[in-house]
């Protein structure tokens, strides 16, 4: 919202401007829940490790199993041209980006 003020000839004196804020205190709450939430992921499996590490008398306290696992065919064709591009003797692989489209 822009108030202007006028002086007694009619002309523009000031404006003042005064801004939503962008953030209201319950996105500020669901930003914080989140940080910790992504905080308390395992690096491997991206589960809570508050869950995943609980133990109760010398034991964990939940049991995990894993599924077979399946491929993304995205995913391999990027990792085979990556090797391909290997063989040319590429300089610093890690900097490329790759682009994936489905045909």
């Amino acid at each position: 919202m822009t108030e202007r003020e006028y002086d007694d000839d009619g002309r523009l004196v000031r404006t003042v401007t005064t801004w939503e804020p962008r953030w209201l205190e319950e996105d500020m709450a669901w930003a914080k829940a989140y940080l910790r939430w992504k905080v308390g992921q395992c690096p491997g499996c991206r589960l809570q490790l508050s869950e995943t590490t609980a133990m109760q008398d010398g034991a964990p306290v939940h049991q995990y199993t894993v599924a077979d696992p399946f491929r993304c065919y995205a995913c391999d064709a990027r990792i085979k041209a990556q090797d391909e591009h290997a063989k040319k003797g590429s300089v610093r692989e890690q900097a490329l980006l790759w682009q994936i489209e489905q045909v």
